[in-house]
């Protein structure tokens, strides 16, 4: 079936990665207009969500009687283009492992200045904890959130810190440096942003250190990464098809001009 979609394309040459030598492949950047003009024909299309599971071909093959229409989805749907096709649910938990693998500890604590040449915490630091006895190195501050992104050791980080224990480390000075926690979790159950019910993001006031990133507004909503997975696999369900009736005719058009663009 791929190889039907794309008999036509042109050739064009590629460098894949770092080679220097020059690689002919099909020309996948083409596109003509006739299938979004049918996305904008609202008598050519029907809405349609796809469900967990479901592929391209077997999804053609449910529309359509045959597999052979899988990029059609593609072309008439933008966001598939650019996100791809949602995941099954049952595998979004790991998707958010894979993507969030580490932990994040909040800290109403200074962790951006410095101290003598030394930045507080700074990336690469590799850290402590007083009770746990974690160890981990900091590759990520979000100092607008008192978040440090620390990875323990394992992927999936299962390492992790107590809450409301110190974490520590000494300076190139030889000066303990050390920060109270008041928040710990696998980073893909970390806070990325928090929402009002109106949906709008709201934003800490950063003022003077100690901040209260433990204690904000009870009408703010945390939204965590695994949220975004889902919420953002979710949007992705929402799809344009081509109507069974009319996929065959838009099918050989869009075919036709893609041979005539040669």
């Amino acid at each position: 079936m791929t190889a039907n979609y794309f008999r036509n394309f042109g050739t064009v040459g590629y460098r894949f990665g770092d080679g220097e030598t020059i690689s002919f492949f099909k020309n996948i950047t083409q596109n003509v207009t006739v299938l979004e003009a049918a996305r904008n024909n609202a008598t050519s299309y029907n809405l349609y969500t796809i469900l967990s599971g479901e592929r391209p071909d077997t999804l053609s093959y449910k529309l359509y009687g045959t597999v052979d229409y899988y990029w059609t989805f593609y072309i008439v749907n933008e966001h598939l283009r650019e996100s791809g096709w949602p995941i099954p649910s049952h595998d979004l938990l790991d998707e958010a492992k894979s993507k969030y693998p580490y932990r994040t500890v909040t800290t109403n604590d200074d962790v951006t200045s410095f101290s003598g040449d030394s930045e507080r915490f700074a990336v690469g630091q590799t850290v402590s904890g007083n009770s746990s006895s974690t160890i981990g190195t900091v590759i990520r501050k979000i100092p607008e959130m008192g978040q440090l992104i620390i990875n323990t050791g394992t992927i999936p980080n299962t390492n992790k810190f107590n809450e409301s224990e110190n974490i520590s480390y000494r300076d190139l000075d030889g000066n303990v440096q050390s920060a109270t926690l008041v928040r710990e979790s696998s980073q893909y159950d970390s806070v990325h942003h928090y929402e009002d019910s109106e949906g709008e993001w709201q934003d800490f006031t950063i003022g003077s250190y100690p901040q209260s990133f433990n204690s904000v507004d009870a009408s703010w909503i945390p939204v965590t990464h695994r949220d975004r997975i889902v919420a953002k696999n979710e949007e992705l369900k929402e799809i344009v098809i081509i109507k069974p009736s009319m996929i065959r005719g838009i099918s050989l058009e869009f075919q036709k001009l893609m041979k005539q663009r040669f």
